[in-house]
């Protein structure tokens, strides 16, 4: 780590800063005792931050999951940096966090380092100066300040970063309790919803078939009698999959989702929960993963897919290992229907969300894609969506590699 060279504060500028320092301190306690949101009091406390520190931006993030997710930031790369999703890893900023230890270089460019979040901030910052902000021993997230400048971050800023971290932690940690809160309420409802509504359909479909077979089952012509059967069927696996989806809310509700983690053979489980054999993958890595879910995370993105494409349109299900780097397995499955508008791939995966053209196409509970994003997150792994060149979606996970071992048929 690169230290720059201790410089000497005129007493007077010292007893300045450390009353604005104490002024920021006692803002950011006054309005987390407030009606403030916590997005707000960060943009507030870099703001204040920049009156009192030469720099040139710098941001706050929270650990999100597996993300650590940029909530404030300022500076010429502001619109950049703001909403950025640093998937967890040994990247800079994440080892900051987890290691719970201030990172301090003077000269990012000499020592072979870049800004990952910001492409033009890569090439113009030189000092970094970063802290965790940490709560009850754990890393929550992250304060940093950056200069095009270098060495131009001493002691005293590096002091008075520590400060203010320690002064965000409350504020962050209450956010984040409240929002666990209000996830965990929203998923009763959710659950509640699920009961009393989407069950209530194949159920009553069900029973209405089975009815009408033993009633008139001798008489009906053997079309007819099929169909009834093929109803029965159909809305039956529909009823296990609501169920499937329904224990998975119920097990966020409480927090994360947790799950064994076994090394799995995927490719086996995408054979299967296709329904087909056609296609081998050789050579793929084993992953760590719990084969139930990965199987129910296929079938729900395949069943999404089948129900937003065409009659008669191609639904193919790619396995590889993976690129740019990537150690793992990736899985996609790429459709020829309504596409993903380029500003909603994030939120398809929330809990009730729904994009407007998908109400028009076709119904749906907007549980099954949140299903999703929890069983992979909870496996180590990360999960997109994104819009095909020419029409359709492509709906991805991948999973981690499980000690470098390889797939064999």
């Amino acid at each position: 780590m690169s230290q720059p060279a201790r410089r000497e504060v005129p007493q007077g500028r010292s007893s300045r800063r450390s009353a604005a320092t104490a002024a920021l301190v006692l803002e950011i306690a006054t309005a987390a005792a407030g009606e403030r949101e916590l997005d707000q009091i960060l943009a507030t406390t870099l703001d204040r931050l920049r009156a009192v520190v030469r720099l040139t931006g710098g941001s706050i993030a929270i650990v999100e999951g597996d993300d650590l997710v940029v909530r404030a930031a300022i500076g010429p790369f502001v619109d950049e940096a703001l909403g950025q999703r640093l998937v967890r890893g040994r990247g800079r900023s994440w080892q900051v966090v987890t290691s719970r230890t201030s990172f301090v270089t003077g000269d990012l460019q000499a020592a072979g380092m870049g800004v990952r979040t910001s492409p033009r901030a890569a090439r113009a910052i030189r000092s970094w100066l970063g802290v965790p902000i940490i709560r009850r021993g754990e890393g929550i997230g992250l304060l940093e300040i950056d200069s095009t400048r270098r060495n131009a971050f001493g002691e005293r800023d590096h002091a008075l970063l520590d400060t203010v971290a320690r002064a965000l932690a409350g504020p962050i940690d209450l956010a984040s309790r409240y929002a666990a809160e209000r996830r965990a309420a929203l998923l009763r409802d959710a659950f509640i919803g699920v009961v009393s509504h989407e069950l209530r359909t194949p159920i009553t479909t069900i029973y209405g078939a089975s009815a009408m077979l033993r009633r008139r089952g001798e008489s009906l012509e053997p079309a007819a009698r099929h169909q009834a059967i093929a109803d029965i069927e159909a809305e039956a696996d529909r009823l296990r999959r609501l169920i499937e989806d329904l224990l998975v809310l119920s097990r966020a509700e409480g927090g994360r989702v947790e799950l064994a983690r076994d090394p799995v053979l995927i490719g086996h489980v995408v054979r299967r929960a296709c329904a087909a054999e056609s296609t081998i993958w050789r050579g793929l890595p084993i992953v760590f993963a719990e084969e139930t879910y990965v199987e129910q995370v296929v079938r729900n993105l395949l069943t999404n897919a089948a129900k937003y494409s065409p009659e008669g349109t191609d639904v193919a299900v790619v396995v590889d290992g993976g690129d740019d780097g990537e150690r793992g397995v990736r899985v996609r499955v790429l459709d020829e229907g309504i596409g993903i508008d380029s500003a909603e791939p994030d939120r398809l995966f929330e809990l009730f969300y729904r994009a407007p053209v998908a109400t028009r196409h076709a119904a749906g509970a907007g549980i099954g894609l949140f299903v999703c994003r929890e069983l992979v997150a909870a496996m180590g792994g990360r999960i997109w969506a994104a819009g095909r060149d020419g029409g359709g979606a492509e709906f991805g996970f991948s999973l981690p590699e499980a000690n470098g071992e390889t797939e064999r048929d």
